[in-house]
């Protein structure tokens, strides 16, 4: 029987899809670990048993988990419902041991970069665009991570955000019941039937204008989809994006990186936040820059060059500036704001080019610098209209059947060194906290701390961070295209530098009126 129809697949959602057909980008991760107050399953089997419950009543709270896409390859693409879903498909148990703040993050990297390292087969029309990953904890039997890998064309990370924290829910009203959990079909079969006709979440393209301006039409457009890629490239300053350029000749492999602070690491990082009268994300956007020129750019003089391993790295004079990529959620930037439960893709983002990290730039003058622009990105008319138009332009690519892949590959050519950004830095904020309907009584499941992570893409950022903090505790994952860098160490080596610079500032130097890049990062 043919799958129904639910509705086409609009622009912001077929860029997704469309990414996909090029395998330039995979996936997304989001998850918590988990305290339990029974004795964990030891079997992908009893971890489906104790799942299927709380992932039935989710899948009728939102339809789009039981879709697919059909005619994904086609012009117009469509989001088609399953008839069923085969719940003991779409879970993965890793088998692992380890003790340990240092080994859990080891692993949860390890376990992150499979899971992006596996794209979602868009020609299956059986199984949706979603799976879970359990990971245990240590030896005990009481810790274990839930991560929630999806397809960027159904959701968003504030969506799974409030997805994870509803099955943790889920959870709790299933240990609290009284009646008995419902078994599977057979102990072999593990389908839920998808009784539900609700209509899917409406796109953003749907609930505002998006279309691009005559003045975006005239310039931002005209540059980005119809100048050929050497005159756009000679218009832009020079940035760095990576070790190696972008290519379409090697495999979209990411790797992770991993890192968690501590609840009093964290504490610190917001305190200092509060008291600059700045954002964590802002802290974490100097950090992150600062880090990128001392392990990537650093040097002097125009001509140093640095020797790591076989490879020789050199800082060119036309590579001095980076371009920095901050998400923005639209959910509540709208009239009429979307709820962070809707699942679906409402992201668009602001591009900050032109970053120069000199000697003398001061940590904290470029905080500011950067909170304002992002104030100034997502408070005013102005800075919403770029944000919907970033992606409304969209609309103009191709009606044609391999119109928008044609596009996608193109940005290999395109853009500098074939990457639209240096660094992309994704903030959920803080989360999943106890669900209130519980109270402090009994025996629940609680919420440890956080995950969130992103695949590489091939011609997104040479650097793709992620972070979110639950229960005090900030966790950020870092991805990159195996490709774009001389080892994984170059990747491991930013992350650990990345996470000096931040203690440094946060626990060190938090009262100090201005710190210069040199005094964080004094020449060897």
């Amino acid at each position: 029987m043919a799958l129904q129809v639910v509705r086409p697949v609009d622009n912001l959602e077929r860029y997704n899809v469309t990414r996909s057909n090029v395998n330039i980008y995979n996936n997304v991760s989001v998850g918590v670990s988990i305290h339990s107050p029974v004795t964990l399953p030891s079997h992908q089997h009893d971890w489906a048993q104790l799942l299927l419950k709380p992932i039935t009543t989710l899948l009728d709270r939102h339809p789009i988990l039981a879709t697919v896409i059909g005619d994904h390859l086609t012009g117009h693409p469509v989001f088609l419902r399953l008839q069923s879903i085969d719940l003991l498909s779409l879970i993965e148990v890793y088998s692992t041991s380890f003790d340990g703040d240092e080994d859990d993050a080891t692993t949860i990297a390890q376990v992150l970069e499979d899971e992006h390292n596996k794209p979602f087969d868009l020609a299956d029309q059986a199984t949706p665009l979603w799976r879970l990953a359990i990971v245990p904890i240590g030896q005990g039997q009481d810790l274990f991570h839930l991560i929630y890998i999806f397809h960027h064309a159904i959701g968003d990370g504030r969506s799974a955000m409030a997805l994870t924290e509803q099955l943790v829910e889920q959870l709790n009203f299933q240990l609290q019941s009284t009646s008995p959990s419902p078994s599977a079909s057979s102990t072999s079969s593990f389908k839920i039937p998808i009784v539900s006709d609700k209509p899917i979440p409406a796109s953003i393209e749907s609930r505002i204008n998006c279309y691009p301006s005559m003045r975006s039409l005239l310039w931002e457009v005209s540059r980005a989809i119809f100048l050929p890629g050497f005159i756009k490239k000679a218009l832009e300053t020079k940035y760095w994006a990576g070790e190696i350029d972008s290519s379409l000749e090697v495999p979209n492999q990411t790797e992770v990186g991993f890192l968690r602070l501590t609840q009093s690491e964290t504490r610190a990082v917001v305190r200092v936040a509060k008291a600059r009268a700045t954002t964590v994300q802002a802290i974490l956007y100097t950090a992150s820059i600062f880090a990128v020129r001392a392990v990537f750019m650093s040097g002097s003089t125009r001509d140093e060059k640095e020797k790591e391993g076989s490879a020789v790295m050199e800082r060119k004079s036309d590579e001095e500036t980076l371009v920095f990529a901050t998400p923005c959620s639209l959910r509540n930037l709208i009239p009429n704001r979307i709820g962070a439960d809707e699942q679906g893709n409402y992201v668009s983002e602001i591009l900050h080019d032109n970053i120069r990290v000199k000697d003398e730039s001061g940590f904290w003058a470029m905080t500011d610098a950067y909170r304002k622009e992002v104030v100034a990105g997502t408070t005013t008319p102005r800075g919403l209209q770029d944000l919907l138009e970033h992606f409304g332009a969209l609309a103009l690519l191709s009606k044609k059947d391999g119109g928008w892949e044609n596009f996608m590959t193109s940005k290999v050519t395109k853009d500098q060194h074939g990457r639209k950004a240096s660094v992309k830095l994704s903030n959920l904020g803080r989360g999943w906290d106890t669900p209130s309907s519980f109270g402090a009584a009994g025996a629940l499941y609680t919420i440890q701390d956080a995950v969130f992570s992103q695949s590489s893409g091939v011609t997104a950022s040479a650097l793709t961070m992620s972070a979110a903090t639950a229960n005090g505790s900030l966790s950020i994952s870092t991805t990159w295209q195996k490709a774009a860098f001389h080892g994984r160490a170059r990747g491991e080596t930013f992350v650990a530098e990345f996470k000096r610079i931040l203690l440094l500032v946060a626990l060190q130097h938090a009262d100090t009126p201005e710190i210069t890049y040199l005094d964080i990062c004094p020449r060897q």
